[in-house]
């Protein structure tokens, strides 16, 4: 497994990297004096991730591997954060194959600027030369604004309402200041890597396929489905096939191990012998987890220079020292945000801006968005720009060669630290006024559209493909093999063709993973071909079909689905099955009441129709009072679903049946879930959801506008030490 499927954005950071958050890009380190001091650390978790439809927790079938590095202050920044753990990478299997990845991960030393001993001269002394002299431009800049404002008497906001000569005289001041502020933050991003946790990670990844044809979902009922928290520790059978294998399956076992940090190679490579080369039967009672050695990094923390107390020149000291105290720094930051306003909103007036500033943070399409997520109801056929996209554009093109820049440069670093064996798990950073009082912004924090939407709408088109890439095997496996069409005219369409229609979509959405865009998942979705668009255009209609996490529960009567009655078909090769229909207690919120109960899938035909079909063979067909019936494909009509958009449930009027879609918390402490998972969604990630939710907390505390001069003290002058709200460990 190489670097990229790893996928750490922070490989190669270093103490004083930039980064900018619109690129999401971080460069290289601008810190050039040894001002860090490093804490030994000793922590090592370890949890599995990967693919089955056997084992849930906030980790399995969310994605492999990674980590995220996003960050932010302002409304938009924080929700691309929240967004980002959710867009990892993610990785396609066909139906006849098990993914499983036994992960570790190991800090070993935490490192971090000693602010406690710098005061700002200090800290600009540390930094390169090119830095140094962008950060003292801008301090000039604001030295003879405050000059002047205290030289004129006039309030630094009065010169947006009047146009005498000295008001235009300050305003030329604070559009210098502005420019050379802007000019900075073109140079050098907005962001300040200020600590990093050194650590390693690593394991063994686990590819478990049929070798004969699938049977995914013949132990329907059967088959035990665990809903684990992320370390649990489960066998290797149970993640294949819910521990229905036993020595006689045909299953190859494909065992690689992968490593980012080389501090943990002689635990990684004890851990991948103890499966290497094994067949299932060897592995299947093996619990990889609980066979990995002890993680912790015996090297201990990395080493770095001793702490050196930097020796500012005069020059540095006497500009820095210019500053008495920061009475005027709310007024500017004021200033600052105005201008960065108007880039995307030129006609926007200085007195509209001040006025809207004070007003609560709108964050409406926040919440809306979040209720989406919550009813998985993304429309991922909507390729259409939302405004915040267009505000993100602008500034993107401003400073797009500084994210080219950043992209290109980076390497050096990248290599320098992983030849030390440590690699980069974490990282704080600090807005650049937060370190220099005199690079004031505002941070705007309402959420006029959702920056990242299209990035979510094609994660969730890649699981849709992958979920129905799973059905279609499933019925092919279950005895549904074609569809007739309604229409005489076209040709009949087989399960199989449009299960690898849907598997060779996900792939192609997996290829183009880093770069998730409406233009590419638009024409990824035009190549389906005429059957799977209108399967998957109703799909997209019907938002309750990705909340069948664990299968759809039938209730007829308060009666669902039992063990199977004996057979009457004469032959091997029956066309039907019937099943007795016990008694259960559903009353609309206890899932769990569908624990022991065979549970049904949905079924999409070409011409627009809901089938329900399985638990084990064919589709369902008919329903008495004590017996439902599952036929092959024949003569036997199944039943058509409607749905039913106030209760969110799939119905047909005829026979009484009600189809409710079970979510994966149904089967949280349930000793016996009987059953498999189906499909894996973005309403089941229960991390995102409270990221959102905290966020939409956040921002009820906040104003449209907050200004980096509400974190300094009006009373900090240029002889105080460095001021920041981050503490280390």
């Amino acid at each position: 497994m190489s670097n990229s499927e790893i996928n750490n954005p922070l490989y190669g950071v270093t103490i004083g990297a930039t980064t900018y958050a619109l690129a999401g890009k971080f460069s290289s380190s601008v810190v050039k004096e040894p001002i860090s001091l490093m804490i030994s650390q000793e922590e090592s978790q370890k949890y599995m991730s990967g693919e089955s439809s056997y084992i849930f927790s906030e980790k399995m079938n969310q994605g492999s591997f990674g980590m995220s590095g996003a960050y932010g202050v302002s409304g938009v920044s924080l929700l691309k954060s929240s967004l980002s753990a959710y867009v990892g990478k993610s990785s396609a299997a066909s139906s006849k194959s098990v993914s499983v990845n036994y992960n570790a991960i190991s800090v070993g030393g935490v490192e971090y600027i000693n602010f406690e001993e710098l005061t700002a001269s200090d800290f600009i002394a540390s930094l390169n030369k090119a830095c140094q002299q962008s950060i003292l431009s801008v301090l000039d800049a604001y030295n003879a604004v405050m000059a002047e404002a205290s030289k004129s008497g006039l309030d630094l906001l009065h010169v947006f309402h009047h146009h005498d000569a000295q008001s235009n005289s300050l305003k030329k001041l604070i559009s210098a200041w502005i420019s050379a502020s802007e000019q900075f933050t073109h140079d050098f991003g907005d962001g300040l890597v200020v600590g990093v946790t050194w650590g390693a990670f690593g394991g063994v990844k686990m590819v478990m396929t049929s070798e004969s044809e699938s049977k995914s979902w013949k132990y329907g009922g059967q088959a035990d489905f665990s809903y684990a928290n992320i370390f649990a520790a489960v066998a290797v059978k149970a993640t294949y096939d819910g521990s229905q294998s036993g020595a006689e399956a045909k299953v190859k076992v494909s065992c690689t191990s992968y490593l980012s940090g080389s501090v943990l190679t002689t635990q990684i490579d004890e851990w991948f012998r103890k499966v290497e080369n094994k067949t299932f039967n060897e592995l299947a009672d093996v619990n990889v987890m609980r066979e990995a050695p002890n993680m912790v990094i015996t090297h201990g923390a990395p080493s770095i220079p001793d702490f050196v107390q930097p020796k500012p020149g005069n020059d540095i000291i006497e500009k820095v020292e210019e500053i008495k105290d920061l009475e005027g720094l709310e007024s500017i930051a004021k200033a600052s945000a105005y201008e960065k306003t108007k880039e995307t909103e030129p006609e926007f007036t200085f007195d509209e801006f001040i006025n809207n500033a004070d007003k609560p943070a709108n964050k409406e399409k926040l919440d809306e968005f979040k209720q989406k997520i919550i009813n998985n109801d993304i429309d991922t056929l909507d390729f259409s720009a939302n405004k915040q996209k267009d505000k993100e554009e602008k500034l993107k093109e401003k400073y797009k060669d500084l994210a080219m820049s950043s992209a290109a440069g980076f390497s050096a670093s990248a290599t320098e630290a992983n030849t030390k064996g440590y690699v980069p798990l974490g990282v704080w950073i600090s807005n650049w006024p937060d370190l220099f009082p005199w690079l004031a912004q505002g941070y705007y924090n309402s959420i006029d559209g959702i920056d990242g939407e299209d990035t979510v709408r094609a994660r969730v088109m890649l699981q849709d493909y992958q979920t129905l890439s799973r059905m279609y095997y499933i019925a092919h496996s279950s005895g549904i093999t074609e569809f007739k069409r309604k229409d005489p005219s076209k040709p009949k369409v087989t399960s199989l063709s449009i299960a690898d229609t849907f598997a060779n979509a996900a792939g192609k959405m997996q290829d183009i993973s880093g770069s998730l865009g409406g233009t590419s998942i638009k024409e990824i979705y035009e190549s389906l071909g005429e059957a799977a668009k209108r399967i998957y255009t109703l799909w997209n209609n019907v938002p309750l079909l990705r909340n069948c996490e664990l299968g759809l529960g039938l209730l007829k009567d308060n009666k669902t689905i039992e063990a199977p009655l004996q057979n009457m078909d004469k032959g091997n090769d029956h066309t039907r099955q019937a099943y007795s229909l016990g008694t259960c207690d559903f009353d609309g919120k206890n899932y769990a009441a569908f624990s022991r109960a065979y549970k049904v899938l949905p079924l999409l035909t070409p011409d627009g129709d809901i089938w329900a079909f399985g638990p084990e063979q064919g589709g369902l067909s008919s329903i008495y009072n004590n017996e439902v019936v599952f036929s092959k494909p024949g003569r036997a009509k199944y039943l058509v679903f409607m749905y039913n958009k106030d209760d969110k449930t799939l119905s047909n009027g005829d026979s009484g049946i009600k189809l409710y879609p079970i979510p994966f918390s149904a089967a949280q402490n349930v000793s016996a879930w009987k059953g498999m998972s189906f499909s894996t969604n973005i309403g089941s990630v229960n991390r995102l959801i409270r990221d959102l939710r905290s966020l939409s907390g956040q921002l009820d505390k906040l104003n449209a506008w907050s200004f980096s001069s509400a974190n300094w003290n009006k009373n900090w002058s240029g002889t105080d030490g460095c001021t920041t709200d981050f503490h280390f460990p």
